[in-house]
């Protein structure tokens, strides 16, 4: 799947330069600029499709697969269904295509998220000087822990993937001790509703959210 995501983006973003489809092929802009702009316009549109994940029903089922891990560890990184990640990889493509970006540039931005969003799943506890001094701009993992919790109150919040500002600036930062979260989701607890395929059908299953 990651191999025919992967054609699919060389494909269009060399089809959105050759065509000068976009924002950014109708302006002049220094490359190092569109090169920031489009890795912040990226994380910002990530986090609205992480939040629209949470409220909108019919991608929550798909996406509380990936909450459903009562074990925080990097392998949690992986864990999610394969419609989940087509859709998230679509949201990229349709800011790209917009705002006119190649292919380096959603490369380099993978490759700065990609370290980050393992690092945010590990079972690591950072410590806390990680969250004030790194926490005033990034997502730490002390910080997408949060997001973990059980508690829906928790679980709708911090939904950002690089920068921790859009949660600051839109009033979804929540801050925990990482001592203090229960993982995964109180309806996904239990050995059969942990197993592969119970999770690959669970979305087209209607399951009743549960909250303490």
């Amino acid at each position: 799947m990651n191999i025919l995501l992967a054609s699919v983006f060389v494909f269009i973003f060399d089809w959105v330069v050759e065509n000068k489809i976009g924002l950014f092929n109708q302006i002049e802009l220094p490359y190092i600029l569109q090169i920031i702009i489009g890795i912040i316009i990226l994380d910002f549109v990530g986090y609205w499709t992480h939040r629209l994940y949470h409220k909108w029903h019919l991608l929550w089922r798909l996406h509380r697969v990936h909450h459903s891990d009562t074990k925080m560890d990097s392998s949690t990184s992986f864990r999610a269904h394969p419609f989940d990640v087509f859709l998230d990889n679509a949201s990229v493509i349709v800011a790209g295509v917009l705002f006119g970006l190649d292919i380096k540039i959603i490369i380099l931005r993978w490759i700065l998220y990609m370290p980050l969003f393992v690092a945010h799943h590990v079972s690591f506890v950072f410590p806390t000087w990680v969250d004030s001094f790194f926490g005033k701009i990034f997502v730490t993992p002390n910080f997408h822990k949060v997001h973990h919790h059980q508690e829906q109150e928790f679980t709708d919040s911090n939904y950002g993937n690089m920068f921790i500002i859009w949660d600051k600036l839109f009033g979804t930062f929540k801050e925990l001790p990482v001592d203090k979260i229960k993982y995964g989701l109180i309806e996904f607890e239990g050995t059969k509703k942990q197993s592969f395929w119970y999770l690959l059908i669970s979305p087209f299953i209607n399951i009743k959210r549960l909250d303490k």
